[in-house]
């Protein structure tokens, strides 16, 4: 019987290959407070540890934080506009959000930005 390396050594490949191409390194996350709070608020492992270890003592300075993103969330869910929701609590507001939390509750389609 003959075994095989290529389908093991394939997964693996692949496993290095995804975990390589992070769409970010730590090093970005952590200059990006705001962004890693949205992202904690979200429940995402990874940012959530580095929020919690580097940007979480300064939550008070932070523009987004979790606070904000829940009630955002609430006025999602009662409001579903999407428009009210950046006016409210500013333009990046939607990072609050994951894309379940968007087609359940937001009434009217995101608006998609031009780039010009």
């Amino acid at each position: 019987m003959k075994v095989s390396l290529l389908p093991g050594m394939s997964l693996l490949f692949l496993s290095l290959f995804f975990w390589g191409c992070n769409s970010q390194s730590d090093e970005e996350l952590i200059k990006d407070c705001d962004g890693l709070a949205m992202k904690y608020y979200r429940g995402l492992p990874r940012p959530a540890e580095l929020y919690k270890e580097h940007c979480q003592a300064k939550e008070s300075e932070l523009e987004y934080n979790p606070d904000l993103c829940k009630r955002a969330m609430g006025d999602l869910m009662l409001k579903g506009n999407e428009r009210r929701l950046k006016k409210m609590f500013g333009d990046r507001v939607m990072e609050c959000f994951n894309e379940g939390d968007l087609k359940r509750f937001l009434k009217v389609p995101m608006v998609k930005e031009s780039k010009e």
